[in-house]
């Protein structure tokens, strides 16, 4: 799968990943039943049945050294 990349805030106190937003990179991973290829099989089909799970390539922010406020609440 391709990997697009996405910038967050990492909680050191619970080991969540924050996601803000998608920087527009990505890595084409050419397979062509990829969806975000550019390889793609099936690019003029509107409903074809190729996958399309985004991979994130994780950029770190911020980091914090407690836990993100949803974890905090359930403990």
């Amino acid at each position: 799968m391709c990997l697009h990349e996405i910038v967050g805030d990492y909680y050191r106190g619970c080991g969540h990943f924050h996601g803000r937003y998608f920087t527009g990179e990505m890595s084409d991973c050419n397979a062509s039943r990829c969806k975000t290829s550019k390889s793609h099989m099936h690019k003029t089909a509107p409903n074809c049945g190729c996958p399309s799970v985004v991979t994130e390539d994780r950029r770190v922010q911020n980091l914090y050294q407690t836990p993100h406020p949803d974890c905090h609440r359930v403990r």
